[in-house]
């Protein structure tokens, strides 16, 4: 009985046992797949948030090594003159870079590949690791025409840099040879230089650009935007050892600059800076600016100043005096110039007639507390007699009989004391005095071209109005594919008559004999002004300004003339020195633009 209840305790105990072991064993069982779901399911959102979530991250990690975004330089627009000769073109030229990141971490895997190839000589997984490319800072130095110490001073001041210029302006076919000389990093980008084909004439108004082809003086800054275009972009794919693997990709397509056509002529131009050096040169004077206006639409077809520069040449935009455009920029005192407009004046106020006789005698006039004085007494003049001899008296004392607002505010009415149409960057309004400075003096001085200050652009804007019957066309540097609608700021009868007196300063008795053209009727204006000292403490004795403004042919005017000589030596009387440089100006000007003769030929030279 003992042994057969032992059997059944046995018996149970191993059954209890057993039951408890399965038990155990299913807990596992469902605690390592719960653990191994819990893997998968982290796996699964691991995957989720790189692909899905973070993809942008991580892609542009991944492109960081590889891929590199270069631009692709929008090529400049061309400036044309009216007739479509290029003024300002751009050629392509490369610039040369080195990425001295790139450069170094390859430099040390060559480095560290070297060594460990040492070892192991044999390992072709090793070899194939080396970087395939040129190292040699020295042959990349003396292939780019640098100083060895200089590059590797550069290399070492940024070696984590992933931009450096080694060169620019490269030649395309220099630059060829450099890189196929394979140096580690190196790399080319087009650019464009400018080139001016014409570049004295020309590079007052047009300016020049700075080596990153932005407009930085005239007209190459002023019209930057519309001539620069819009750069491209394209992506470069490389490997590890910086080689590229696959062909660029535009990833921006390039907006080329736009063309722009002036209002400027190119022939005229350069007889206008060929007569202005040679008249600064025999007059040992200190500048010589002009402007040529077609009277009929305000287009300005000639405008230059000597001393120039040539901004092909570096070493030519150092002297920043000669870079000015001094027809916009520089303002004076115009003198007899304004006599004639002080004239219209007179006429339109209705108190005076081109009859009228004003006594100018004994030649002298006292006004405040200085003389005005005329060269000699030349007694009763009429309108016309007061512009050809120039009288200082005869216009003063016109100015003075009338209220002394009326001759400011016509002058203000022409345009001046404020900026032209031209708006050129950094020309100036000139001056007007303000309303309380209107007395007696002033007034009296202003008849005459002292007290104002004008340009040149306002000059010749003014004698076209009258050239043109008393119609105002805005100046233009632009060529107009028709002409603008102006304003008439004097009646055309007044216009008339002061353009047949300015006739008369031309011919026998005017100040202006040596304006005259075979062929042609000629009117216009001497002036000779006293410049103020340097101290501004009155006028110079010795320095002087020579002006003339004209307008041909009178019958039917098409161009109006200034011609302004600063300082010049020996003779300095605007008949003597500017108005034979408008004649030569003029004339070749008209026979170029096949402008009808209207006089005969044969008319005796004037002694």
């Amino acid at each position: 009985m003992v042994d057969k209840r032992s059997k059944q305790t046995v018996r149970k105990k191993q059954s209890v046992t057993g039951k408890t072991a399965i038990s155990v064993d299913m807990w596992r069982f469902y605690l390592m797949w719960a653990v191994v779901l819990l893997c998968f399911l982290a796996l699964v959102g691991r995957a989720f948030y790189v692909q899905v979530i973070n993809k942008d991250f991580l892609q542009n990690k991944a492109n960081a090594k590889i891929l590199r975004t270069e631009k692709i330089r929008a090529m400049r627009g061309v400036i044309y003159d009216r007739h479509g000769v290029p003024l300002a073109i751009s050629t392509p030229v490369m610039k040369i870079v080195i990425d001295p990141r790139d450069y170094f971490d390859n430099k040390k895997l060559f480095e560290e590949t070297t060594a460990l190839l040492a070892k192991d000589p044999n390992s072709n997984k090793l070899k194939r690791q080396l970087p395939d490319k040129n190292l040699n800072l020295d042959e990349l130095a003396d292939a780019v025409g640098m100083d060895r110490a200089e590059l590797r001073a550069k290399m070492n001041e940024r070696p984590r840099s992933r931009y450096l210029i080694l060169k620019k302006e490269v030649p395309p076919q220099q630059a060829e040879i450099i890189m196929k000389r394979d140096f580690q990093g190196v790399y080319t980008e087009k650019n464009y230089k400018r080139y001016y084909p014409q570049p004295q004439p020309n590079s007052q108004i047009i300016g020049l650009t700075n080596s990153e082809s932005m407009g930085i003086e005239g007209l190459e800054m002023q019209l930057n935007q519309r001539l620069a275009g819009e750069d491209g972009e394209q992506q470069i794919v490389r490997d590890k050892k910086g080689n590229r693997f696959k062909d660029p990709e535009v990833i921006k397509e390039v907006e080329p600059g736009e063309n722009i056509t002036l209002s400027i002529d190119s022939r005229l131009q350069y007889i206008m800076y060929r007569e202005l050096t040679a008249a600064g040169v025999a007059n040992n004077a200190r500048s010589a600016t002009a402007i040529a206006v077609d009277v009929k639409t305000g287009e300005i077809l000639a405008m230059t100043s000597w001393p120039s520069y040539n901004p092909n040449d570096k070493n030519g935009v150092l002297n920043k005096d000669a870079m000015r455009n001094r027809g916009a920029i520089d303002s004076f005192e115009p003198g007899s110039t304004m006599k004639p407009i002080t004239v219209a004046m007179a006429l339109e106020s209705g108190k005076y007639t081109a009859n009228t006789v004003v006594n100018t005698g004994p030649g002298s006039m006292r006004v405040g507390n200085h003389t005005i004085r005329d060269t000699h007494n030349y007694g009763a003049l009429t309108l016309g007699g007061i512009i050809q001899k120039s009288s200082n008296v005869g216009v003063a004392k016109i100015a003075l009989s009338l209220p002394y607002a009326t001759l400011p505010t016509f002058y203000k009415r022409l345009g001046f004391g404020e900026r032209s149409a031209v708006k050129f960057p950094g020309e100036s309004a000139g001056l007007i005095l303000p309303p309380s400075k209107w007395n007696v003096s002033e007034v009296a001085t202003m008849s005459y071209g002292y007290g104002l200050n004008a340009t040149v652009l306002q000059l010749a804007d003014a004698y076209a109005m009258i050239a043109n019957k008393g119609k105002k066309m805005p100046l233009s540097l632009y060529k107009l594919d028709e002409a603008p609608k102006g304003e008439q700021i004097i009646d055309a009868k007044i216009a008339d008559q002061v353009l047949l007196m300015m006739e008369a300063v031309t011919l026998p008795g005017g100040t202006a004999r040596q304006a005259n053209i075979p062929g042609y009727r000629v009117a216009g204006k001497t002036g000779t002004a006293h410049k103020l000292r340097p101290d501004r403490k009155g006028y110079s004795q010795t320095d002087y300004r020579a002006l003339f403004a004209g307008v041909a042919p009178v019958s039917d005017p098409r161009l109006a003339m200034i011609v302004v000589v600063e300082n010049p030596k020996g003779a300095y009387y605007g008949g003597l020195v500017a108005a034979p440089v408008f004649a030569r100006v003029m004339q070749e000007s008209l026979r170029l633009m096949n402008v009808p003769l209207d006089k005969p030929l044969d008319t005796p030279k004037i002694q």
